[in-house]
């Protein structure tokens, strides 16, 4: 297999520490290495962009520990928007949407069946979502008639700005997630906002607990692992202030048990979770 070597996207240096290494499903090993000089934590070398589709399949029909059961079921709908709901509020998203005059214009990136897409537009968003998952799309578009394009978002063409954009559990599966932040800011409008979840790499979580087989150690589907420090400085680079910053869940106990409950709400009071919730504002 031809694999990649990249620098780090914040420091531009090839300058990094193996961790240690952890095998797909087929035995193909992969490394996780540490920048010398940020943190930033990433997979490399990496498959190459045009070859990440072999590693997706049924990503979002058969469950394993690297992807889902029916994503398409109305029983994952219902728990994507329970979680989603949540971290809006955590987000102060509510009183950001009601201080905006007029028409709302958002964009969902990495928007998979397109639950999001669905809940603002029911909410009275001019919603729109993007996927590479053609699944994903068909069933945003046929099922719940959304505005869904599938395609990749740095070479699609977008024609207006939008006042919000999100990437919910997006941005560790990127191969340039410095470019996607950069052309966000350019769609963005002046007052908008952009909110995005994702795992974090933290020396005060569960993460260390679990070493290589923390719950979302999944090579190749994951590719970056940022903490606070090194998202926020990505962030800062292309042109955005951090507003708002929450971690929640622990990953200890098993679901719905006494013991997980406990140990996620201490998680979220202590900043200690292993999942963070970013609210950025466009610096003009």
């Amino acid at each position: 297999m031809n694999y990649e070597t990249v620098p780090c996207v914040l420091c531009n240096t090839y300058n990094f520490k193996p961790l240690f290494s952890k095998p797909f499903e087929n035995g193909e090993e992969f490394t996780l290495v540490r920048c010398r000089h940020c943190g930033l934590e990433f997979v490399n070398p990496r498959p190459h962009y045009n070859q990440m589709s072999k590693y997706y399949k049924d990503y979002f029909n058969q469950r394993t520990d690297r992807g889902y059961n029916n994503y398409f079921s109305e029983t994952m709908h219902r728990e994507v928007l329970r979680l989603l709901t949540l971290n809006l509020k955590d987000l102060q998203f509510y009183d950001f949407e009601a201080s905006i005059q007029g028409e709302k214009f958002a964009l969902d990136i990495g928007c998979a069946a397109g639950y999001f897409v669905d809940y603002l537009t029911r909410r009275g968003w001019h919603a729109e979502g993007i996927d590479i998952a053609r699944d994903c799309i068909d069933h945003a578009r046929n099922n719940l008639k959304l505005n869904a394009y599938c395609g990749d978002f740095l070479s699609f063409q977008f024609n207006k700005q939008y006042h919000c954009i999100t990437l919910w559990a997006t941005i560790e599966h990127l191969h340039h997630p410095d470019k996607f932040i950069e052309k966000i800011h350019s769609l963005l409008h002046d007052e908008g906002m952009l909110y995005l979840s994702t795992c974090r790499s933290s020396a005060f979580s569960a993460r260390l607990l679990y070493g290589k087989n923390w719950r979302y150690y999944n090579f190749p589907h994951h590719l970056y692992f940022f903490s606070y420090r090194t998202l926020a400085k990505l962030l800062q680079l292309k042109g955005f202030a951090v507003t708002r910053f929450v971690t929640y869940g622990s990953g200890i106990g098993k679901p719905k048990t006494l013991m997980r409950k406990l140990a996620d709400t201490l998680a979220k009071r202590l900043y200690s979770g292993d999942m963070m919730l970013i609210a950025a504002r466009k610096e003009k």
